[in-house]
């Protein structure tokens, strides 16, 4: 089942009316900025990944024990194809090294953050301890998919994956 989420006024005691995205950058820019809106125990280290299909994933996130996350972001009705693209994105993690995710991030930092700063730094000041590199991604690579809407199709292919892997 898909979450959903209603956004409440205070004052009127009733919910806000509904709104569409302009672009789906603008979702990007949001769970970029404010990544704990999805779990704020994430820590992003890139953004807008080239892979070797040429596609592009829109977030990549470490989590404390050193499991990445693939965030696909869709500002409209998610076609089941999306699934297809969250596994794949993931088959292509699953096989970073830890060198491969330490550049990432550091040319994450240098584009987007505009200052240069190594993953040891920020997974120490995100979690309180020391990264050990021997548990960068050698767990299960998560996959997030965030849209707006979601047709059956698709929600019936998330759960499925979801209950049985």
């Amino acid at each position: 089942m898909a979450i959903s989420q209603i956004v409440w006024s205070l004052d009127d005691q009733c919910p806000l009316a509904d709104s569409k995205l302009t672009s789906e950058s603008e979702l990007e820019d949001l769970l970029h900025a404010h990544i704990e809106l999805l779990n704020p125990n994430w820590l992003v280290i890139g953004r807008q990944i080239t892979m070797p299909s040429g596609k592009r994933i829109d977030l990549l996130c470490m989590d404390q024990d050193g499991d990445l996350i693939v965030v696909e972001l869709k500002k409209e009705l998610t076609p089941r194809e999306v699934t297809a693209q969250a596994i794949d994105y993931a088959a292509s993690v699953s096989a970073f090294n830890p060198s491969m995710v330490a550049d990432i991030y550091l040319n994450y930092t240098k584009k987007y953050l505009e200052t240069e700063q190594n993953l040891d730094e920020a997974f120490l000041h995100k979690y309180g301890v020391a990264l050990d590199e021997t548990i960068i991604n050698q767990q299960n690579v998560k996959m997030v998919i965030v849209a707006t809407a979601m047709d059956n199709s698709t929600e019936r292919i998330i759960t499925y994956l979801r209950n049985t892997y």
